[in-house]
């Protein structure tokens, strides 16, 4: 019986044994394999963060909502930058910017790869991305570099993607053939800090990083709070004196009771951030690496956002920049003076001649520019050729000058006011940002200087062209009426004399015919054309015919 019972109490223990050590490796477990295995998840951390090895980072928030994509995407655009930046980079992308909204792009993708260039251009492009693109998905991809004004660039598209090959980085100010020191150096670098910290949080980027690509007194401590294990990377004049920090990992005062605790320094007050492709995706600011395939070099990043139909790259080619000079502002104007003259000489001239053709490769050249860059709609074509088509109409076949003329008038002026607007397809031609109204507003006064300009002209040509013995055949003269036989004794025109009033029947362009009482006249209006029903006053008779005025 006893030894019925020693072996019973033998196998209690032996069971007991090899039980409590597992429950009281369980208990351990959470901690344990929080700091070793970064699949399991902290107690502390919250269902969103990011798990390290180390601990964990909180997810990142942003202060603006960013542009949803769609599952797929046909309507992608790129926008290369590959030269140094300066104010034409930011005029390109303004105007390549203008036709991607005028398009209804779902995602712009600009396609990186500079050394830097100017700060003040790279700023406005920054800005015009964070303000006028802002509803419109931007992703920077960065091929080999991103560099100094290019990394201000990438930091304010809503994503960054890079190839194992690309850096970004080192975006401190410099001057050539200068040093900066003391104020000067702090009062540019100040301006770009801001800058990159409004992108990073915006984007969700850790601020103190982006902040020491600006400026090499930022030094940078990744810390971890010693009860929940949260990580984050901090700046250390924020953070000297209020953390503990183990001996030869910093000179900067330490306290041992703090509830944080520095790991170790990824930025020293000695460098600027650059930063590769592992180090861009660790610290937060890449969310994919993607390569660039050599048979075609943006399959991946098509690939990889579900852009399912081709891309338009917008490259600064000659064709570009020849439609980019076309549909600019100044010469916009320039072409609708031209035209509006040409239209008013090719009026005073009888058929159709070379006035007339310069007006309407003029216009044709406004709406076509404007069409091949996205701001100009094919109802807004046609609605300016059913103008001219009216005014035609009213000119050369209907007398007098009434609804069909005003209703032409209106076509053309409203057209003419909608191509200047960058409104997307679908959408009414009316401004929505403040660049939108600012183009609209250039646009205008180029339009209304243009018109003022060519009524001046035409006032000039009508004076004191005809005077010009070469020049006056650009304007209608009065016709010379040719010496005629006398009208017979019993003729009609006999009982016409001068001072006699009448009314215009049909429109005299100079020529037409007037109703003196009973009588019907051929006349000649002296001074211009004559619409129907005008009173006029006979002040000539010659031959057969009657020249007359609108002097009664």
């Amino acid at each position: 019986m006893n030894a019925d019972r020693r072996f019973v109490l033998l196998v209690i223990a032996v069971l007991l044994a090899g039980i409590l050590p597992t429950l009281a490796g369980d208990q351990d477990a959470p901690t344990t394999q929080g700091a070793q295995t970064p699949t399991t998840r902290p107690a502390a951390a919250p269902p969103d963060a990011r798990i390290t090895p180390e601990g964990w980072f909180a997810h990142p928030k942003t202060l603006v909502a960013k542009p949803k994509l769609p599952k797929t995407i046909v309507k992608a655009f790129v926008i290369p930058i590959r030269e140094q930046i300066g104010g034409k980079t930011f005029e390109a992308i303004q105007r390549k910017a203008l036709r991607c909204r005028a398009s209804g792009a779902e995602l712009i993708i600009f396609d990186m790869d500079t050394w830097g260039g100017a700060v003040s251009p790279a700023l406005d492009i920054a800005r015009l991305l964070k303000t006028e693109l802002d509803d419109i998905y931007t992703v920077c991809y960065v091929r080999t570099r991103g560099i100094s004004a290019g990394a201000l660039i990438a930091l304010a598209c809503d994503e960054i993607v890079m190839t194992p090959t690309g850096k970004l980085g080192d975006a401190a100010p410099i001057t050539l053939g200068a040093k900066l020191e003391g104020i000067e150096r702090e009062k540019a670098e100040t301006v770009l800090r801001k800058e990159f910290a409004e992108s990073a949080q915006r984007n969700g980027y850790p601020v103190a990083l982006a902040e020491s690509m600006v400026s090499i007194s930022r030094e940078v401590w990744l810390v971890r709070n010693k009860n929940s294990r949260e990580l984050r990377y901090v700046l250390r004049k924020d953070f000297a004196g209020k953390v503990d920090i183990p001996p030869g990992v910093s000179t900067a005062p330490s306290n041992p009771k703090g509830q944080w605790e520095v790991l170790r320094i990824l930025v020293t007050n000695r460098e600027l951030l650059t930063l590769t492709p592992n180090e861009a995706k660790e610290y937060g600011f890449v969310g994919h690496l993607i390569k660039a395939p050599r048979n075609n070099e943006l399959s991946g990043v098509m690939k990889h956002f579900n852009v399912t139909a081709e891309p338009t790259i917008l490259r600064d080619n000659w064709s570009e920049r020849l439609v980019g000079f076309l549909s600019s502002t100044p010469v916009m104007g320039f072409l609708f003076f031209a035209a509006i003259l040409c239209a008013y000489i090719e009026m005073n001239t009888p058929g159709f001649g070379v006035a007339g053709t310069i007006a309407v490769v003029c216009f044709a050249i406004i709406f076509g520019s404007r069409f091949l860059v996205g701001m100009a709609a094919w109802w807004e074509i046609a609605l300016f050729a059913i103008g001219l088509l009216l005014v035609a109409i009213e000119v050369f076949i209907t007398p007098g000058f009434g609804i069909m003329g005003i209703a032409g008038v209106l076509c053309c002026v409203v057209a003419m006011l909608a191509i200047i607007v960058p409104n997307a397809p679908g959408k009414l031609p009316i401004p929505q940002t403040p660049l939108d109204w600012s183009i609209f507003a250039n646009g205008l006064l180029a339009l209304m200087i243009g018109f003022l300009m060519a009524c001046a002209g035409g006032v000039v040509m009508a004076r004191f062209l005809p005077k010009v013995p070469a020049a006056g055949r650009l304007i209608l003269q009065p016709p010379v009426v040719e010496p005629t036989s006398p009208a017979a004794e019993a003729a009609a025109i006999h009982s016409v004399h001068v001072g006699d009033t009448g009314t215009v029947e049909g429109p005299c362009r100079p020529v037409g015919q007037v109703r003196f009482g009973e009588i019907l006249a051929d006349a000649i209006a002296d001074g211009g054309f004559l619409s129907t029903g005008t009173t006029v006053k006979a002040v000539k008779i010659e031959g057969n015919r009657v020249v007359v005025t609108t002097e009664v």
